[in-house]
C-alpha cells in the first residue's frame, strides 16, 4: 500500500485513534480474502457501487423512499461505527472517541473532512458543528453520471455522522447538508446540532423521527406522499436551477418579470415556478400577446379584483412584443390600479426577442417595458446548458415511466456522451422528443445504448427516406412550442393564410423591406416571395 510522501507527516496530527493509528491496525489479507481494521471485516470495493445502488433505490422506490433508506442505513452504520471505536479503543478520551468518526470518513476514501466549528459537552448534551466535506464520493460519482443536481445528495454520509455523533450524547444528533459539489458548490457543508436545537416541527426532523428512525417491519414504502416530488417536479427544477436565486428574489419581492429565450428553452415551466412559489392558489390566464381574447381576460382579472376573489391572479402573456397599443394601455391601467397588489397580482411576459430586441422594436410602451424588465430573465439554450442535458433526459424519462407505472430506462454511458455532445436547437421539446423515441427503439429492455440514440435522430440513417423521416421528427419537435401557441389564435377564427401573411410581413420588417434578405429568412426564392406577396397585395 502506498502513501504519498506529502502526506506522511499529517498521519499523526489529531486525536486519537490518529490516521496512523488506523493504518497501523489494519490487516490486509489477500489470500484469505480478508481485510480488518482492529479485529473488524472490512471490504474494498469500487466508489460505483454506492452510485449504483443510490440509481437504483431511486428508479425503484422513487427519490423520497430512496433518500429515507440511505439515511437510515447510513445511520445504522455510524453508530456500530462509533460502538466499534468505543471497544477497540476503550482507553480514549470520550472527547478523541467522538472526533474519530471523522478520521475514520477519510480512511476509508469516503470524504475528507475539514472541521470548521466543533462544540460539544457530554455532561449536559450540548452539540453544535459545522464541517466542509471535500471529494465526497455521493457527490462525485453523481456528478459523474447526472451532471449538476437540484439538491443535496450526500444522503449515506449525512446519516452516518447523525449516528456516529448520537451515540455520544442522551439527544438524538441530526446533521443537515447545507452545501453539496454535486449542485456546483465549491465543496459539501454539512451543520449538526440537537433535535431540540433544529425544533422538532423542522420538515427534516419530522421525516428522520417518522421515517428514518424506524424498524424494517414498521417501514412502508410512501412513493405517493404529497410532499414527495416527482418526476416533473425533478424536470422543472433541473430547469429553474441555474436561475434559482435570482427567482427566489423577484418572488419574495413581488414583482412582475419579463422572461427572454429561444423557444423550448423553457419559458413557461419559469413562468409557472413563479407562480407556484408567489401563491398558494391562483387563477392562471394564459394568453397569445396577439389573441383577441386579452381584453376580456383583462377585465375578468379586473373583476375578480374588485370581487376579492381568495387566491392570486397570474397573466402569462406569450410573445409580449405582439400586444397592441390599446391593450398595452388598458394593462398599465390595471398594474397601477390600488387593487392590483403583489400579493393578488403577477403579470409575466414571454418573449423569444432579447430584451434589446424588444427595447429596439418600439412595439412596446416604454413604460410596460419598464416595469417588466426590472425582472428580467434570460434563458440559455440546451446548447449553453451541456451539463444539464443528462439530467433532464432522465427527468423526461421518468416522468414517462411514471405515467406507466415502470421503471424508468437506464442511459448508458456511450449515450450520456451523445446526449452532451449534440446542440439540441429545439431545445427541451427536441430533447424530451428524442429521449422517449430512443427507450421506445431500446432492444434491451431498461437501457438506452448509444445505437438507441443514433436512431432516434438524423444523425445516421440508413438511406434518404429514413434522413428524411428523422428530420421531420426533430422539425416536429421545434415546431411544437409553435403549435402551443396558434392552438388557441386558431381556435379564436384566425386562419392559415393570415398566419402565414403574418409571418412574410414580419420578415420584411425584420430585412428592412429588402425582398431579397426575407425570402432568405423564409427558405423561399426571391421570385416565390415576390409571387405571394403581388397576389395578396402585399407589394405596390
Amino acid at each position: 500500500m502506498r502513501i504519498s510522501r506529502d502526506e506522511l507527516s499529517l498521519l499523526d496530527r489529531g486525536g486519537r485513534p490518529t490516521l496512523a493509528d488506523m493504518l497501523d491496525r489494519m490487516t490486509f489479507s489477500p489470500t484469505r480474502g480478508s481485510i480488518e481494521l482492529n479485529g473488524a471485516r472490512m471490504v474494498l470495493s469500487r466508489a460505483t457501487f454506492g452510485a449504483d445502488l443510490q440509481d437504483e433505490l431511486i428508479r425503484r422506490f422513487g427519490e423520497r423512499e430512496a433518500m429515507v433508506l440511505l439515511l437510515r442505513l447510513g445511520y445504522r452504520s455510524g453508530r456500530e461505527d462509533a460502538e466499534f471505536v468505543r471497544r477497540a479503543w476503550p482507553n480514549l478520551d470520550i472527547g478523541d472517541a467522538f472526533t474519530a468518526g471523522t478520521r475514520l470518513h477519510m480512511v476509508t476514501g469516503t470524504v475528507r473532512v475539514e472541521t470548521m466549528h466543533n462544540d460539544f459537552d457530554f455532561r449536559n448534551d450540548r452539540f453544535s458543528g459545522d464541517f466542509l466535506w471535500h471529494d465526497s464520493v455521493e457527490a462525485s460519482e453523481y456528478s459523474r453520471r447526472h451532471g449538476r443536481a437540484t439538491k443535496p445528495v450526500c444522503w449515506a454520509q449525512t446519516g452516518y455522522a447523525a449516528g456516529y455523533a448520537s451515540v455520544f450524547f442522551r439527544k438524538l444528533i441530526l446533521y443537515k447538508e447545507v452545501s453539496c459539489a454535486a449542485m456546483g458548490d465549491k465543496s459539501c457543508r454539512v451543520v449538526g446540532k440537537t433535535v431540540d436545537d433544529w425544533g422538532r416541527d423542522d420538515p427534516f426532523v419530522r421525516m428522520f423521527l417518522e421515517e428514518v428512525l424506524v424498524t424494517r417491519a414498521e417501514s412502508q414504502p410512501r412513493i405517493e406522499a404529497d410532499d414527495a416530488p416527482g418526476p416533473a417536479a425533478r424536470a422543472e427544477d433541473l430547469i429553474v436551477a441555474p436561475l434559482r436565486p435570482t427567482l427566489e428574489r423577484i418572488a419574495e419581492q413581488g414583482l412582475n418579470a419579463l422572461i427572454t429565450g429561444p423557444d423550448g428553452s423553457g419559458r413557461f415551466a419559469v413562468a409557472n415556478w413563479l407562480t407556484a412559489k408567489r401563491f398558494r392558489t391562483a387563477e392562471v390566464h394564459r394568453v397569445h400577446g396577439a389573441s383577441s381574447t386579452l381584453p376580456r381576460v383583462l377585465e375578468a382579472i379586473a373583476q375578480a379584483l374588485t370581487k376579492g376573489t381568495a387566491g392570486g391572479q397570474v397573466l402569462v402573456i406569450d410573445a409580449l412584443e405582439a400586444l397592441p397599443e390599446a391593450v398595452q394601455v388598458d394593462l398599465l391601467a390595471l398594474l397601477k390600479s390600488a387593487r392590483a397588489r403583489p400579493e393578488k397580482v403577477l403579470l409575466v411576459g414571454l418573449s423569444t426577442l432579447p430584451l434589446s430586441r424588444l427595447q429596439g422594436q418600439g412595439a412596446l410602451r416604454a413604460e410596460l417595458l419598464f416595469a417588466l424588465s426590472v425582472a428580467h430573465v434570460a434563458m440559455r439554450s440546451l446548447a449553453d446548458r451541456p451539463e444539464d442535458v443528462v439530467p433532464l433526459a432522465e427527468a423526461f424519462l421518468a416522468r414517462r415511466a411514471q405515467r406507466r407505472s415502470a421503471a424508468a430506462p437506464v442511459i448508458e454511458e456511450e449515450a450520456r456522451a451523445a446526449l452532451k455532445a449534440r446542440q439540441w436547437p429545439g431545445n427541451l421539446p427536441q430533447l424530451e422528443s428524442t429521449v422517449l423515441r430512443a427507450a421506445l427503439l431500446a432492444q434491451t429492455q431498461g437501457r438506452i445504448t448509444a445505437a438507441n440514440l443514433r436512431a432516434a435522430t438524423d444523425d445516421v440513417a440508413p438511406s434518404g427516406a429514413g434522413q428524411a423521416a428523422t428530420a421531420g421528427d426533430q422539425n416536429a419537435a421545434r415546431v411544437a412550442p409553435l403549435w402551443d401557441v396558434l392552438r388557441p389564435l386558431l381556435q379564436d377564427g384566425l386562419t392559415l393564410d393570415q398566419v402565414v401573411s403574418a409571418l412574410e410581413r414580419h420578415a420584411l420588417e425584420e430585412a428592412g423591406g429588402n425582398t431579397s434578405s426575407a425570402a432568405r429568412l423564409l427558405g423561399l426564392t426571391r421570385a416565390k416571395l415576390d409571387y405571394r406577396l403581388n397576389r395578396k397585395g402585399t407589394v405596390d
